[in-house]
């Protein structure tokens, strides 16, 4: 990852900017040297999308599931999104 894409993700955390996130962290999947990184990245940017409900979710998760990396037996955005939706909070902890 450059420097720059590095401060650029450090400013968007900052700043708590979503958006920005979720497209910083496709751009450091494009970059990445190995799959491994590529899936890190892309899994990130995936979980951004899925919490904003980002039209990139189903797009990101496709990706995934080409490289091996998320269940294709999941059969839509919206399945992962209500799972995460029913999880309850315990002392602040998702569960």
């Amino acid at each position: 990852m450059t420097a720059s894409l590095d401060q650029a993700l450090i400013s968007a955390h900052l700043a708590d900017d979503v958006d920005a996130l979720i497209g910083l962290y496709q751009q450091a999947a494009k970059e990445a040297d190995s799959d491994d990184q590529k899936a890190f990245f892309l899994t990130h940017a995936y979980v951004f999308a899925l919490e904003r409900g980002d039209r990139r979710a189903a797009s990101i998760r496709q990706e995934l599931v080409s490289m091996g990396r998320e269940r294709a037996d999941v059969t839509s955005v919206e399945k992962s999104s209500d799972a995460f939706s029913n999880c309850q909070t315990i002392g602040g902890v998702r569960t």
